[in-house]
């Protein structure tokens, strides 16, 4: 009986402890999906953008959105790059906090300045660590 009862205590034992590791693996799992979904919605503002045809005004906007909040003096979390065509020049801009806001607006800045009827193509580009980097914008 003594042995009996011994199999029996391994046998739950064995149990408890299968159903333990199965629960941990699908507890992992699920956090990590979670992770992984919160990560996709923040970045949704941006992917959004990634092969995309937006018209100039959206870029503007974009760029005040995501860079208007840093000084001259700081440097955002992303960049921002534009290639613009105008008169027959091709001008590529790297933005990285609100220094020339108000150049994209003005037209007489060329260098700077996005048409807002334009057609521009985005591309998101990441890091190694599949961390967003920056935005080009390309206009077609």
């Amino acid at each position: 009986m003594a042995v009996v009862a011994v199999i029996l205590t391994g046998i739950i034992i064995y149990y408890a402890m299968n159903t333990i590791k199965s629960t941990t693996k699908l507890a992992d799992t699920i956090l990590a999906k979670t992770e992984e979904t919160r990560i996709e919605y923040m970045e949704n503002d941006i992917l959004i953008y990634h092969k995309e045809e937006v018209r100039g005004y959206e870029l503007v906007n974009f760029i005040k959105k995501q860079l208007g909040d840093y000084s001259s003096s700081d440097t955002a979390s992303i960049y921002i790059e534009v290639v613009s065509k105008a008169s027959g020049n091709v001008y590529t801009n790297r933005y990285k906090n609100s220094e020339h806001i108000d150049d994209i607006k003005n037209f007489s800045s060329s260098e700077h300045y996005i048409k807002p009827t334009a057609l521009f193509v985005g591309e998101v580009i990441r890091n190694d660590n599949k961390v967003i980097i920056g935005v080009i914008f390309t206009q077609k």
